[in-house]
């Protein structure tokens, strides 16, 4: 019972991170016998993740384990640290106990390092609120309109930094095009401008698949993963409504979202395809012009990349782009390692030089030519992004 609550537990978080679901659906379509019990510790869990995320990168303890997940770990550090304590036995408690000083000592350390007593208190550590992305459409507008518009309606242009902005400012982020910045508490979501497709809600570090593979006009491009559809209106504003490009998806649901999102968009060039990426014929006479593919999976990419990377060996793709939302080498730095070692034809080619925050350096394959976004270094959301280009190909 107690190890199905574990159990449980992760398929929920792993809904929820992976966005194919909310906290409370997840939690009532899960099939667990005790309800209450399973909200109690995804709750609570929840509200120390940022705590435990740092105790487990802290101690490396998913490196020396085996059959226990991430989102699997951060439950029973929970209650080994927090909660009532482990409550199941076997490998799991095992897993836990048999490091009980180690993590012991990291969380003492954690404690005193952000100087509280109290457990409670490590709620309140917390990143500053981010800022507000909008991105101009200009599929439906420019970005010289935009901020006419923005003006007449009160709002006035500041060159300020981010977390400096405040109601009724905006600025101009200095690295991606189209891009303007709004204090955190600034609500769009009524007004004309995001109601007729003209500005897009999208942070900073989601803009910046799209934005870094910067498909030229006429290119056909893949977006691999491509709803809710965000990151395709940008392909298709970057290539300004030309050449072709084919949105997959396979969850029916999220590619309905997409079809509306990017009619509002006026995104013209596109072809929706609802099926898994990975089971597309790359040899297939449609995607033989296929130059740019952008990979930004909603979970771990391991697979994804090696194989696309692998299909793409005697095609006409030059870039891949591979993106995650997420803050873990064992996605990001590990998983650029594994594609490049399986397919020695492609390389990595270095993303936004002047970025200074880079990917974790390994020996042997140039990963610090990769970008890494942190909320309290780059006020985004957490993101990673590595470009590809085949060996044929010049700089």
């Amino acid at each position: 019972q107690n190890m199905a609550l574990y159990k449980s537990a992760e398929e929920v978080l792993t809904q929820v991170t992976t966005y194919k679901s909310s906290v409370k659906k997840s939690l009532f379509a899960s099939k667990f016998k005790n309800p209450k019990q399973l909200a109690a510790l995804v709750m609570e869990t929840l509200k120390y993740k940022v705590i435990l995320e740092e105790i487990l990168e802290q101690t490396k303890l998913l490196k020396q384990s085996k059959g226990v997940s991430h989102n699997l770990a951060l439950f029973l550090l929970y209650d080994f640290l927090i909660g009532k304590g482990i409550q199941c036995g076997g490998k799991l408690k095992k897993f836990v106990s048999s490091r009980k000083s180690m993590l012991n000592s990291a969380f003492a350390r954690m404690k005193i390092r952000k100087k509280v007593a109290k457990n409670e208190d490590l709620i309140e550590t917390k990143h500053p609120l981010l800022p507000k992305y909008l991105r101009v459409n200009t599929l439906t507008t420019t970005f010289k309109k935009m901020v006419v518009a923005l003006e007449k309606d009160g709002y006035s242009q500041v060159d300020i930094n981010e977390n400096e902005i405040e109601l009724k400012q905006f600025s101009v982020d200095p690295d991606i095009s189209n891009l303007l910045v709004f204090n955190p508490k600034t609500d769009l979501h009524a007004h004309q401008l995001y109601k007729n497709g003209s500005l897009i809600f999208q942070d900073k570090a989601s803009c910046l698949s799209a934005f870094v593979l910067d498909p030229a006009p006429h290119t056909h491009v893949i977006d691999a993963c491509a709803a809710p559809g965000n990151k395709t209106s940008h392909l298709a504003a970057i290539m300004n409504n030309t050449g072709k490009l084919f949105a997959v998806d396979r969850d029916r649901d999220r590619v309905k979202i997409m079809e509306r999102q990017l009619q509002k968009a006026n995104v013209q060039n596109c072809e929706i395809i609802n099926s898994d990426f990975m089971k597309l014929n790359p040899t297939d006479p449609k995607f033989q012009k296929v130059e740019c593919i952008l990979v930004d999976p909603s979970c771990s990419g391991s697979g994804i990349v090696s194989r696309d990377l692998e299909n793409q060996k005697d095609t006409n793709a030059e870039r891949v782009v591979y993106s995650t939302c997420s803050i873990h080498q064992e996605e990001n730095e590990d998983v650029v390692k594994s594609a490049l070692k399986q397919n020695p034809f492609f390389k990595l080619l270095e993303v936004m030089p002047a970025w200074t925050n880079r990917g974790i350096k390994m020996v042997n394959y140039e990963t610090q030519k990769c970008i890494r976004c942190d909320p309290a270094v780059n006020c985004t959301n957490g993101f990673f992004v590595a470009l590809f280009l085949h060996n044929t190909v010049s700089q």
